[in-house]
């Protein structure tokens, strides 16, 4: 499943997923969670993720903090954080992280930008199998902080196979809404 759905993905042209992006920030933007978070933790969007460099970009403008993820031992995943133009490295699955950055527990962020491969109406996502989100959120607290999923509408399935471990995303955002969990 995962990989047909990122091979859908790819097939959006860059320029379609860039305006998608631009959408989507919009509708972020007008959200309460948006507009009381000051710490949000953002993934850097790679390959045919939807970008996160307009959300980025507001974020900057409204004078957010932000923190990006940089995976540890055993799985585990802290947050960093970041600016544009940071030293970078790159981690075991390619993506790029901060080399050394002061770090913020994950409980002390407002908000949380969540990638996915795709999700469904009840707020579930299908991460990208590391599990590393997972694990995670098996340790959130049911208020704080809020997470988001961030994709492409059409990323959206009848229903995301489940494990007793996954919680689900206080919403979803993507170019045409905001999907908040029914059920």
């Amino acid at each position: 499943m995962r990989r047909e759905l990122r091979q859908q993905r790819a097939r959006v042209p860059v320029a379609a997923r860039a305006r998608a992006a631009e959408r989507a920030t919009a509708v972020l933007a007008r959200t309460r969670a948006w507009r009381v978070a000051r710490h949000v933790g953002i993934y850097l969007a790679c390959g045919s993720e939807l970008p996160t460099d307009p959300l980025i970009r507001l974020a900057l403008r409204d004078g957010k903090r932000l923190y990006v993820p940089r995976i540890g031992a055993q799985g585990s995943m802290r947050f960093l954080a970041w600016r544009p133009g940071a030293a970078m490295r790159r981690n075991q699955h390619g993506i790029d992280e901060p080399r050394r950055a002061p770090m913020r527990p994950w409980r002390e962020l407002d908000l949380i930008i969540v990638p996915l491969v795709g999700f469904d109406r009840s707020g579930y996502r299908l991460g990208a199998g590391g599990g590393y989100y997972d694990r995670l959120f098996a340790r959130r607290h049911a208020t704080r902080p809020t997470c988001l999923g961030w994709a492409l509408a059409q990323q959206q399935i009848p229903a995301v196979p489940r494990d007793p471990w996954d919680r689900r995303l206080d919403g979803i955002v993507t170019e045409r809404g905001v999907v908040w969990p029914i059920g």
